[in-house]
């Protein structure tokens, strides 16, 4: 059944989503990877976390004093934003 599927999205011009691979060790990921794997660029990425309450803040401070914020996601947020949010064309 799921060959007949594939046949007919391409029969109907549609393209396949690509198929998102991670370990079940990895707990967290950057928002780098997270970019990397999903194809949803940092500005789009932080976006989406902060309006749909996706991953978490870390902030660790810098050698000057000044903190530097960074996402970190789980394996439930990257594949919430592997399914539901399309790659960023530019």
């Amino acid at each position: 059944m799921q060959r007949l599927r594939c046949e007919q999205h391409r029969k109907f011009g549609r393209k396949r989503r690509s198929v998102v691979k991670i370990r079940s060790s990895q707990k967290l990921f950057t928002e780098e990877e997270v970019s990397g794997l999903t194809g949803i660029c940092l500005e789009h990425l932080r976006a989406l976390a902060r309006s749909k309450h996706l991953g978490f803040l870390a902030r660790a401070a810098e050698a000057a004093g000044q903190e530097a914020e960074r996402w970190l996601f789980t394996n439930s947020d990257v594949m919430v934003l592997a399914v539901l949010y399309t790659r960023c064309q530019h």
